[in-house]
């Protein structure tokens, strides 16, 4: 079933549809739940980690190309995604924000990770991989309008994936990965030590995220607000 992970940068389209702005995050899962479910049920974590990375990269290219391509479309279809672009670039520009302020971001960090554990937890990873979808869209949304900003797309792109950003995503994945486990096999908890190894590395991801975004945020932020304006420059 992996040749279905080929359509997921196409995924993104269904924002210009009725009701496309939930039909997106809802519907993306679809081509890569039946792989994920069989490697989650035969406790392969490493496999099941590896595709539904290659899931999110696919589904955050598809938002970029979608913002370069037809900016109106993804900017009324995706959930979020014009209000987080404003928040970003007026941290890029100004170097203050939630983005900059651990006090500010934290607690939204925290929602988002409980959300998501419950999620996959109560769905067998599906509704869990949903909600990653959404927040995947709308961080790869402001990716896609920096990149137009900039440009020079696809360096616009890398850049603008910022590093905490990535370490958080390895993070629910592989959180993700553990706890879509229980309903499938119809145990509450059926973790051994290796799980618990897992566990712990999926949770020292979090720490990371937070720690590198409060100490890079300022230098990262100006480190995009130079790089567009060398660009723009043609420096």
């Amino acid at each position: 079933m992996r040749f279905l992970l080929v359509a997921t940068p196409l995924l993104p389209l269904l924002v210009a549809l009725p009701g496309g702005r939930w039909l997106f995050p809802l519907l993306s899962p679809l081509v890569l739940y039946p792989s994920f479910r069989e490697r989650v049920a035969a406790r392969d974590v490493r496999a099941a980690w590896g595709l539904t990375m290659l899931w999110a990269f696919l589904l955050s290219a598809g938002v970029v190309v979608l913002t370069l391509v037809w900016p109106e479309v993804a900017r009324a279809g995706i959930w979020n995604g014009e209000t987080y672009r404003a928040e970003m670039f007026g941290w890029i520009a100004t170097g203050e924000g939630r983005e900059a302020d651990w006090r500010a971001f934290l607690p939204q960090h925290l929602l988002h990770l409980t959300a998501f554990l419950v999620l996959t937890y109560v769905s067998a990873g599906y509704l869990g991989l949903a909600l990653g979808a959404a927040l995947v869209a709308y961080m790869s949304y402001f990716v896609g309008s920096y990149a137009a900003a900039s440009g020079a797309p696809l360096l616009g792109a890398i850049a603008a994936w910022v590093p905490w950003s990535v370490v958080r995503v390895a993070a629910f994945v592989l959180l993700g990965c553990l706890l879509a486990r229980p309903l499938l096999v119809r145990r509450p908890w059926p973790f051994e030590r290796r799980e618990a190894r897992l566990f712990a590395l999926g949770f020292a991801g979090i720490v990371a995220d937070v720690l590198l975004k409060a100490a890079l945020a300022r230098p990262y932020g100006a480190f995009l607000r130079e790089l567009a304006r060398g660009i723009l420059l043609g420096a």
